[in-house]
């Protein structure tokens, strides 16, 4: 059974089975929660949709009113310089001109010193209202605001007074009409003050005064020093937030829907094979099994090989074909073996081990034997121990590569120094085993199964476990057969003088308590 059958078929037994219902229930708490809380903020959305919509107009009409208009006192002096103050035809002429050319210029009044009067606006009952002060920009130029009497609007006037008579210039609003609130009347109040002066405040509406007591929700400063400032009625900001509440409780769904995808995949990669690995580490699940090396020539016990099992949340044994590829792969691997191989000591320690000469063999893959510091820290442990050094044999897979050989040469010296010997596992399967051989100095191999079952047939690798042997012969090694599961492939080895074997016609692999009876009773 593989490791992605195996696993995910508990997950999808245990959890998904389990736990589908409870997953749908919290995907949709999860999408009404946040579709709630977004309606909640709607009042917020509205305040910063609103004061977006009038900062953007705002600040194209000022940008636009700025490059149009600019200095007062430089825009003033060409018309001054043209006008011959006589209401004459040049005059209207002129001034309606420079009204129709520039869309900033509401009108043009001139009134001379003999009381005559001419204006680019024919209806002149518009401005029939006081105008308000505002600020003298020189001895002849000064700025007033005047109250549009059909309308109500807050029109910005420039007032120059000479000798000749006087020039009184009316801007269009600064607020366009697209300001103009669509939902209620009198909810919007634009107001114009100084730099000098923020108290002095010019409006039109009179009934709009209330809405003074509020918090401006945006204020804009011209480049000339007036101030813009656009009061809201609550109630206008409602009346948004209302509108908005459909689409942000949408908008809140959809992003609730997206954080559930996020939980949802958090709590799966939480019960990946990956994180369920290192969970077991943690709880120190993995647990060696002993499967006996048999001595054919007399029948007794050489050692035994460790074997991992994965009791997997103390209810399952998981095999080691199902997790040892991605443990080895993904480097877990070395912290399962940390685990195996302080229980291993333990164990095999309470069956009095040393008294025997029987060899413990513990599998390491290649980037184990190339850091002295961990290794160090195993022989450490063994030291601690009651089992001898020289009772412990490391067996290195050829399934891996090694990186740096001389590294593992420095290591497999050290380790050799202390009394451990270090075997070559699945020769012949992987990597280069005479390479090995020679350049780490290896005197023991282990011979792979998938050669052991060729016994007995014409197959090719037959003949490649003849030439193991051979070679192992004539290289004086200490040869292991692994996998012996029938008599004939016994007899075989031994004729050709395996004699150490170990596999399932002598012994499935058995947990601690199994393998102390088998021990205890080989010794006896």
């Amino acid at each position: 059974m593989s490791v992605i059958y195996k696993v995910k078929s508990w997950l999808k037994t245990q959890l998904i089975a389990k736990y589908s219902t409870t997953m749908s229930l919290v995907a949709i708490i999860i999408v009404i929660i946040m579709a709630v809380c977004f309606t909640l903020f709607s009042h917020y959305f509205a305040r910063v949709q609103l004061s977006s919509t009038l900062n953007t107009i705002s600040s194209d009409l000022i940008d636009n009113y700025t490059t149009t208009i600019g200095d007062y006192q430089s825009f003033i002096k060409p018309i001054v310089k043209n006008i011959r103050f006589d209401c004459g035809s040049h005059d209207k002429n002129y001034i309606e001109k420079i009204t129709y050319n520039n869309y900033y210029i509401r009108n043009i009044d001139i009134e001379t010193n003999n009381n005559k009067h001419c204006s680019s606006f024919v209806n002149k009952a518009e401005f029939n209202s006081t105008s308000v002060f505002i600020k003298k920009l020189d001895k002849n130029l000064s700025l007033w605001t005047t109250v549009n009497s059909v309308n109500k609007q807050s029109i910005l006037s420039l007032v120059w007074k000479g000798k000749l008579g006087q020039i009184v210039i009316r801007f269009e609003p600064i607020i366009s009409d697209v300001i103009r609130n669509k939902y209620c009347d009198n909810c919007i109040l634009s107001v114009i003050s100084t730099v000098e002066n923020t108290e002095k405040k010019i409006y039109s509406h009179q009934d709009k005064k209330s809405l003074l007591k509020f918090k401006p929700i945006t204020s804009v400063v011209f480049s000339n020093d007036l101030i813009l400032s656009n009061y809201v009625d609550p109630k206008l900001l409602t009346i948004i937030s209302m509108d908005l509440k459909p689409l942000l409780f949408i908008i809140g769904g959809i992003l609730g829907f997206f954080v559930f995808l996020v939980i949802n995949f958090h709590i799966k990669r939480k019960l990946s094979l990956h994180s369920l690995i290192e969970k077991g580490i943690i709880r120190k699940e993995f647990i060696p099994y002993y499967q006996p090396i048999i001595n054919v020539n007399n029948n007794k016990m050489y050692g035994c090989e460790v074997l991992v099992r994965w009791w997997f949340n103390k209810k399952e044994l998981i095999s080691p074909d199902d997790f040892i590829p991605y443990a080895e792969k993904s480097g877990l691997i070395i912290d399962i073996t940390n685990v195996l191989i302080e229980k291993t000591l333990i164990q095999l320690s309470s069956l009095n081990w040393k008294k025997s000469s029987a060899i413990i063999s513990i599998n390491l893959v290649p980037e184990q034997l190339e850091n002295k510091q961990s290794m160090r820290k195993v022989v450490d442990l063994i030291i601690k121990s009651t089992i001898l050094p020289k009772q412990i044999a490391f067996e290195i897979t050829e399934r891996m590569s090694f990186t740096d050989l001389d590294k593992a040469a420095s290591v497999i010296d050290y380790l050799k120094a202390q009394g451990i010997n270090v075997k070559l596992d699945d020769a012949g399967t992987g990597y280069g085993s005479f390479s090995y051989i020679q350049n780490l100095n290896l005197q023991s191999l282990k011979i792979d199964k998938m050669f052991v079952d060729m016994i007995g047939t014409h197959d090719h690798k037959l003949f490649v476990l003849d030439s193991i042997i051979a070679f192992g012969k004539k290289a004086g090694m200490e040869m292991i057969a692994e996998g012996v599961e029938t008599k004939q492939q016994s007899d075989y080895l031994l004729q050709h003088g395996v004699y150490l074997q170990q596999g399932f016609y002598f012994s499935e692999p058995l947990k601690f308590e199994q393998f102390s009876r088998y021990f205890k009773e080989d010794q006896r």
